[in-house]
């Protein structure tokens, strides 16, 4: 007896809604179609919202500006606002540099925006640095708390003069690490030792070294 016809004695021996194996087959492949289509969806990130106000108006902690406009809305000539938002906590954003940077952000490059004023180049890239491992950022920019220089760099990214980054990192919690003494020594540790490298600036001695006691 061939396929088809083992099939329709099949189906011949079942009753008004009784489920064949056919039936069982291609209900078992919906689900996996439909399991396979839901691991390769990939969600989207949503960006930061952004919000106009008028020039007017103090621009909010923790928030940065990355553009300027017009509105027959906001007082004073044209252009007279900002389009403002929160900075990325994950990767980079970039804002004008009429804004100020919120702390705990680095400068890792400027750029040119015909979306934000005054003459090019008028923009910050910036970024939150990673804990526990080395990063560069531009010396225009503020060193964020608890974090020490380790290194002096160039970069055609950052403004000035080179050299002009610094390379930054935490310092070791359970052993020593060696910092450029133009580095501050965050709160709690304390100078074990002195020492020289070419990769941080001014003469020799120019590395410390700091623990926690």
């Amino acid at each position: 007896m061939n396929w088809i016809a083992r099939t329709g004695l099949l189906l011949r021996q079942r009753g008004p809604g009784t489920t064949t194996p056919l039936r069982a087959v291609l209900a078992a492949l919906a689900v996996l179609v439909a399991g396979v289509a839901a691991t390769f969806t990939v969600a989207t990130p949503a960006s930061a919202a952004t919000t106009t106000i008028c020039k007017s108006s103090p621009i909010p902690a923790g928030y940065v500006i990355v553009a300027e406009g017009s509105s027959a809305s906001c007082p004073y000539s044209f252009p007279n606002t900002w389009t403002i938002t929160t900075p990325s906590a994950t990767s980079t954003t970039v804002v004008c540099k009429v804004s100020t940077i919120p702390p705990g952000y680095v400068i890792l490059a400027e750029g040119s925006s015909a979306s934000c004023p005054y003459s090019f180049p008028n923009t910050w890239t910036i970024k939150i640095p990673p804990t526990g491992s080395a990063s560069v950022m531009c010396k225009a920019s503020t060193l964020p708390s608890g974090f020490v220089i380790v290194a002096q760099g160039s970069s055609a990214s950052c403004p000035y003069s080179f050299p002009n980054t610094w390379t930054i990192t935490t310092p070791s919690t359970t052993g020593i690490t060696v910092i450029c003494s133009a580095s501050p020594i965050p709160a709690g540790y304390v100078v074990v030792g002195t020492g020289s490298s070419a990769s941080c600036p001014y003469s020799f001695p120019n590395t410390k070294s700091i623990r926690l006691p």
